[in-house]
């Protein structure tokens, strides 16, 4: 005896329909990764990154609902880029450029000023920013790096920040 069913597969909706995701750092990396996600679970994407070549390739490729490139360090810039935002938005992640590493005696203090504001300034600018824009219960996301991790301890000034941008998160 056999059994035949004409049933069709049962396709579950799309977890994120409707929701609008705004990433920034969404051009390469884990965050071209992560909106690229977003949009095949039905999330209206909104894009930002330094490289404009690269962002309107991507934004095509995804059809964003909009994209901007900027440097997101550039916290004048990033206070008009929320304030461009529809009024809500769902989820906000944000990426970024990895850590600065040198010996001290090589230490390229320009960088690691751009490191300082990458890493501990920009996600506090964010939240800012994001606080009227974001529906409650959605996400704030920050991705972090490796310096915390125990084999990069030789590094303490990458150490010292990743450590100091944690703990303001919390």
């Amino acid at each position: 005896m056999s059994i035949v069913t004409g049933a069709s597969p049962i396709q579950p909706e799309p977890q994120l329909a409707g929701q609008t995701v705004v990433v920034i750092g969404g051009s390469a990396g884990i965050g071209l990764e992560t909106a690229r996600l977003a949009r095949a679970e039905g999330a209206k994407l909104v894009l930002a990154a330094r490289n404009p070549e690269r962002l309107q390739y991507v934004a095509s490729e995804l059809a964003a609902l909009h994209s901007v490139a900027f440097d997101a360090t550039d916290f004048e810039r990033l206070a008009q880029f929320f304030g461009e935002l529809p009024s809500t938005i769902d989820h906000v992640l944000v990426t970024g450029p990895g850590p600065c590493y040198a010996p001290l005696a090589e230490f390229d203090f320009q960088k690691a000023r751009r490191d300082v504001e990458a890493h501990l300034f920009l996600p506090l600018q964010v939240a800012r920013h994001a606080a009227n824009k974001v529906r409650p219960g959605r996400t704030l996301l920050f991705m972090g790096g490796t310096p915390g991790r125990r084999y990069f301890m030789k590094f303490r000034t990458s150490c010292a920040i990743w450590s100091a941008a944690v703990s303001s998160a919390k």
